[in-house]
């Protein structure tokens, strides 16, 4: 995939988190992983985290900014037993998503996330794709919603294979740009100077500056 043709039609890119999270992620002017977190904790407690599927949102203590995680509730353990590759475990596909920050390369995409929290009106982060890339040169690229075990009729009620290969590259992304469901960065997500920060209801827009 030609990652420059990528930035001309997905020009933003879009991450969902909980709204308490916002001045940290200011403050920081990065949004982490969750096993980044975990680690900058230092509070070995978390670790089993790591490993494990989260049926509910989860706070954690960093170093006096409590973070809010998210639920995986849309993984079904047993559905991922079945489609998984690379003789990994369902623990080691946690790890492997937790190891990554998330967002999402269309508003359609983001409002099938959306419509699971609506209710606990979460914050939306409008990025630049040009200015993210440039920031973070290392995007990662997946052709389907890595966190949803969803049976696929067409390969008999398993869940599209997930493993290594989930995200790739651009150069190794051999998939259109419309079939791009996630851009994941791996550890941390290093912000742009400015940042916008919408209401997807409404399409109130707020422009915010990074420390």
């Amino acid at each position: 995939m030609d990652i420059n043709k990528f930035i001309i039609n997905r020009p933003t890119l879009y991450h969902l988190t909980n709204e308490n999270n916002l001045p940290i992620i200011l403050k920081h002017g990065r949004i982490y992983s969750t096993n980044s977190l975990i680690e900058m904790s230092s509070n070995l407690d978390y670790y089993p985290i790591k490993r494990q599927r989260r049926p509910n949102h989860i706070t954690i203590d960093v170093n006096g900014d409590m973070i809010s995680i998210r639920d995986q509730r849309p993984i079904s353990e047993k559905a991922l037993q079945k489609c998984l590759t690379n003789n990994w475990t369902c623990a080691d596909f946690y790890e492997f998503l937790n190891n990554r920050v998330f967002t999402w390369p269309t508003l359609d995409r983001l409002h099938r996330h959306y419509e699971r929290y609506k209710n606990e009106n979460p914050i939306i982060i409008a990025l630049d794709t040009a200015l993210l890339f440039e920031t973070n040169p290392n995007p990662l690229f997946s052709r389907l919603n890595s966190g949803a075990t969803r049976a696929n009729s067409y390969l008999g009620g398993v869940p599209p294979s997930r493993g290594k290969e989930t995200f790739l590259p651009a150069h190794l992304y051999e998939n259109t740009i419309t079939s791009v469901a996630e851009v994941t960065f791996e550890h941390e997500l290093r912000l742009p100077e400015n940042i916008v920060v919408m209401n997807f209801d409404t399409g109130h827009k707020t422009r915010l500056s990074v420390k």
